[in-house]
């Protein structure tokens, strides 16, 4: 909702940035119960092609699917990251297209989740006010910074005869 494509555009806009400032990875509590993961730990999102890394979001997605923004690449990463290419879901899916329309297969991907860190507590950078609402009350709600306040406006006056 806050980012459209790769973040060429709004990944300068600062209240979009602060809404939604960096990849995660969404699962459903069943799955984080299994697999010891909470709200903000770092994960790592495998398959054959590849792996990224991103803070775990509980969310109310369905247990044995996970949710990777495919936003998230490497223009406005540090040099660190952009050398591991860590951040971008769509190192991750196939080398395939539909063979009727021909449109990459950047969709899905079989592929396994596992913790590596703790979040301490920071819950993960997703938005609360889409489908990555999280499951727990715990998390505080997306806001777009002190730069989303709309001081444009001057209060209305109104005269009296």
């Amino acid at each position: 909702m806050y980012h459209f494509h790769t973040r060429t555009k709004t990944g300068r806009a600062p209240q979009l940035q602060a809404a939604a400032s960096e990849v995660w990875v969404e699962c459903s509590a069943a799955d984080a119960a299994a697999l010891e993961l909470r709200e903000g730990d770092l994960a790592e999102i495998t398959t054959p092609r590849g792996a990224v890394r991103a803070r775990v979001r509980i969310s109310g997605i369905r247990d044995g699917v996970l949710f990777l923004p495919f936003h998230y690449g490497y223009w406005d990463a540090d040099h660190a990251q952009r050398a591991g290419h860590d951040r971008a879901a769509n190192e991750l899916t196939p080398t395939d297209w539909d063979p009727v329309s021909k449109q990459p297969l950047f969709k899905t991907a079989a592929a396994n989740l596992t913790r590596i860190a703790d979040g301490l507590g920071v819950p993960a950078p997703a938005p609360t006010t889409t489908g990555s609402r999280p499951v727990g009350d715990h998390v505080p709600p997306t806001r777009g910074g002190h730069a989303a306040t709309d001081t444009t406006r001057q209060p209305t006056q109104v005269e009296t005869p």
